[in-house]
């Protein structure tokens, strides 16, 4: 599939947008550290930015479909930049937590757009495609946050790098402009009725169990991997803290082969356990390794998990028979509602209970997943 300018614009915007959500992550202990706060409180920079996408299919579906998606990106874009620019003059950390709050009422509205323009750019036939190479530009920002967070904190001051991805947002708004053709904003609604026919189906509580699960455990070690390093190594700046990241790139190709893994076993369920074994293996040699170690085994981590959450989404797409938009939707509220809790409650766990004791709580809930796993229909909704 060839990328149109209209797909490629799109796609440069999503990587600038979702390096915005990540960006604080490396610089947690050196926030901490300046703000005299716990690791749970640091967390929350990454919690009150992530919330909102959880609610989004509730709250936002009721507005969302009425603007266009080119005018709610340049609105959306121009307040997040706007936004950005104002960590340089925070001088308390509550200052900080309005602003990640602000910039998660505000990240909701612009990823719904641009997944809108990465599927509404290409044919029907090859919408499939381009929505892979859409969540491979959402891996890649998610990096790209967090090396340039490291970067700039590190060799600047740590308000610098948010004032620099807050003049990166000027890049997508430029190219904006050139973008051929608006689209509509196809939005699935949420209410009380459409989610109690979806969670009425046994399959589908048992595979929502699975995802909030495995997501938690990994957003918690995302999250509490930069204090650990500090304890290992203390004055590790947040650039050698964003190195601890690399392994998270692994996730674009293996989204992409996921189907493939799973054709290997002709068993989505046995890919799902394969995905969630690779990923225990890393979270277990991580009681068990430093630096570069850890490095080594985040690789592992991410290549599971992206495995299992590339399968499930999948299979809750192909098990929908009907209220596909309602499955879809729940699938995107609980996937951040648990990045939510898993990147705030694993903090105060690490200060109670220490690594090793939060890496055996993270396994106990990935035997959860395991259970969840063997419980939910694989070939029928």
């Amino acid at each position: 599939m060839a990328i149109s300018r209209n797909l490629a614009i799109a796609l440069i915007a999503t990587v600038i947008a979702f390096s915005t959500l990540y960006i604080p992550q490396p610089m947690l202990p050196l926030l901490a550290d300046r703000f005299g706060v716990s690791a749970g409180e640091a967390g929350l920079l990454i919690t009150l930015a992530m919330l909102p996408l959880a609610f989004a299919p509730v709250l936002y579906g009721y507005f969302l479909q009425a603007i266009p998606a080119r005018l709610m990106l340049q609105v959306a874009l121009s307040l997040l930049a706007l936004n950005q620019v104002c960590f340089y003059f925070a001088d308390a950390f509550w200052h900080l937590l309005v602003l990640r709050f602000l910039q998660g009422l505000l990240l909701p509205a612009i990823f719904t757009a641009l997944m809108t323009y990465s599927a509404s750019m290409v044919a029907y036939a090859s919408v499939r495609r381009a929505m892979g190479i859409y969540i491979g530009a959402t891996i890649l920002g998610g990096f790209l946050g967090r090396l340039l967070g490291g970067f700039f904190a590190s060799s600047f001051d740590w308000r610098i790098a948010f004032v620099v991805m807050g003049v990166a947002q000027l890049l997508p708004l430029l190219l904006l402009t050139r973008v051929d053709a608006d689209a509509d904003i196809n939005f699935a609604r949420l209410d009380r009725g459409s989610i109690s026919r979806v969670l009425g189906n046994r399959s589908y509580r048992f595979m929502f169990l699975s995802l909030a699960s495995v997501f938690f455990v990994f957003s918690g070690i995302l999250n509490i991997i930069p204090f650990h390093l500090q304890d290992l190594e203390p004055g590790s700046t947040p650039f050698v803290v964003s190195m601890l990241y690399l392994g998270y790139l692994i996730g674009a190709p293996m989204s992409f082969l996921s189907e493939s893994i799973s054709g290997w076993f002709g068993d989505e369920r046995k890919g799902l356990l394969l995905g969630l074994a690779i990923h225990a293996f890393g979270l277990v040699m991580m009681l068990f390794v430093a630096l570069q170690g850890l490095i080594v085994t985040m690789f592992f981590l991410a290549a599971g998990f992206f495995l299992v959450h590339a399968l499930l989404s999948g299979l809750a797409n192909h098990l929908a028979r009907e209220h596909k938009g309602v499955v879809n939707g729940l699938y995107v509220s609980i996937y951040y509602f648990s990045g939510a809790l898993g990147s705030w409650v694993p903090g105060y766990l690490y200060e109670g209970i220490g690594w090793h004791g939060m890496i055996v709580i993270f396994m106990l809930i990935l035997g959860v997943c395991a259970w969840s796993i063997s419980r939910f229909n694989i070939t029928a909704a």
